[in-house]
């Protein structure tokens, strides 16, 4: 008899482990988004350079941001979406986090890598016990090109800077960026209250550019050992 408890503690013991290396604990990654807008957005030709600014309310386009600030006009939600759609193809435990951390986009470089040792990463590691942290940083609105005291083409604009951070070194070990315009058409370019300008612009810029970029960048860029 006490050879077969021993046998069936035994037989227990080795399903238990087998079952276990099997299904093991997923590694948990948190997600941080902090997308704002929507702002007005200035390319100078010349210089490429861009200017971002919040919205005057004596903007003739006023209208236009408030479409893209509420409802269906509103992009963050599809580019939230998109991104938990795709990082559930990483086999992770998806964690959407509404803390904030600061300074999220200027780590500072240790030796050759760029590491994050700011305390707010330390305590969002240890709150929500995460293995690794993506932090999604970015803007969007409506882009304005300037040719000298001209006016040119107007554009909705979105921009995405992401950090995915190893939290056991706090190293960054892929950052990249998404990002695209999409031209609004000129004629009857201001028609309240739907905009749909606006509203074609914004769609065409998400399905045709921005979520598959968001796609094939996650599949790229992001590697769980």
């Amino acid at each position: 008899m006490k050879q077969r408890n021993i046998f069936l503690i035994v037989c227990i013991t080795v399903l238990f482990n087998f079952s276990y290396s099997q299904n093991p604990e997923k590694k948990k990654l948190g997600v941080i988004f902090n997308i704002n807008g929507p702002y007005r957005i200035t390319r100078q030709v010349m210089s490429n350079t861009v200017e971002i600014s919040n919205v005057d309310k004596k903007d003739m386009f006023n209208g236009a941001y408030k479409f893209l600030e509420t409802g269906k006009g509103n992009p963050i939600e599809r580019i939230v979406n998109a991104y938990l759609k795709n990082l559930e193809s990483l086999n992770v435990e998806i964690i959407q986090i509404k803390d904030t951390v600061s300074k999220a986009n200027d780590p500072i470089f240790v030796w050759t890598k760029r590491e994050y040792v700011i305390d707010d990463v330390k305590k969002t590691k240890v709150k929500y016990n995460l293995d690794f942290l993506l932090i999604v940083d970015g803007y969007f609105g409506i882009e304005f090109e300037k040719a000298g005291v001209f006016n040119g083409d107007k554009r909705t604009n979105i921009f995405l800077n992401n950090d995915f951070i190893n939290l056991e070194t706090n190293a960054v070990v892929s950052d990249f960026n998404v990002g695209n315009i999409s031209n609004v058409k000129k004629k009857n370019i201001l028609s309240p209250p739907n905009f749909p300008n606006f509203d074609e612009s914004m769609n065409n810029l998400l399905n045709d550019k921005l979520l598959p970029e968001i796609e094939r960048k996650i599949k790229k860029r992001i590697v769980i050992p």
